[in-house]
């Protein structure tokens, strides 16, 4: 009989290799999504933090999708060649730089985003209310401890 801390190793690697699974069909879906603007996936994913906050700092977007400022500033450079993404300077401290998205990349970013909820929403509608919520609040919860 395994022992306890065997079937929670288990059971974690199940959990970590399904996110990646998932995460990979959806990075895919996204990228099928967008097949003539040829994005990385660090360009998608600074799309969808742009979307979800608006015009934030440099500083901000890093601490948001966890990466160091340098990745940071390659992956926007690309987008504002893109002209997806643009960049203003603060005034009152020209060190400060804010990104927002340009109208374009607002677009494809809600477009992009809208497929995944039609994907989803067909997936979850086959689900309970129950274990809806049972399953968000458990995604919250593993959020908020990884978090730390």
């Amino acid at each position: 009989m395994p022992s306890k801390q065997d079937d929670i190793q288990d059971f974690t690697v199940q959990v970590v290799m399904t996110v990646l699974h998932t995460m990979r069909n959806l990075r895919r879906s996204s990228m099928e999504a967008l097949p003539d603007t040829e994005l990385s996936y660090p360009q998608v994913l600074v799309l969808f933090a742009l979307l979800d906050s608006g015009e934030v700092s440099m500083s901000d977007l890093t601490h948001w999708l966890k990466i160091a400022q340098g990745v940071a500033t390659r992956t926007v450079d690309r987008l504002v060649e893109k002209g997806l993404v643009e960049r203003k300077r603060d005034d009152g401290d020209r060190r400060v730089v804010f990104v927002k998205l340009t109208d374009e990349g607002l677009a494809l970013a809600q477009r992009n985003i809208d497929m995944h909820l039609e994907k989803l929403n067909s997936v979850f509608l086959e689900v309970g209310r129950n274990d809806r919520d049972k399953f968000l609040s458990l995604l919250k919860e593993i959020d908020r401890h990884l978090e730390d």
